[in-house]
């Protein structure tokens, strides 16, 4: 497989990899105090962001609709921000 393959090719786990670690990495800082992103508006545009990008790439790589797995992600993105508003 050349390079210019890797990105077309939908079985490439790797995107999946890096959009999840971006989106945990995001979900992460919003349970921990003081590390910026827990009570500003843009944590959960970040939130909403990353979780849809990694829902998005999973179900590019599960082979399903795109759109549907951002959709999910985001409004899941959406529910993690609001639950570690709780904590």
């Amino acid at each position: 497989m050349s390079e210019a393959d890797s990105f077309s090719n939908r079985k490439n786990v790797i995107w999946v990899y890096l959009s999840g670690a971006m989106a945990l990495t995001f979900v992460v800082m919003l349970f921990l105090p003081e590390t910026g992103t827990g009570g500003a508006t843009l944590s959960l545009y970040s939130a909403m962001l990353w979780c849809g990008i990694f829902g998005a790439a999973l179900f590019r790589y599960l082979l399903k609709n795109t759109w549907v797995g951002f959709a999910i992600g985001s409004a899941t993105g959406m529910v993690i921000q609001i639950i570690s508003q709780l904590f």
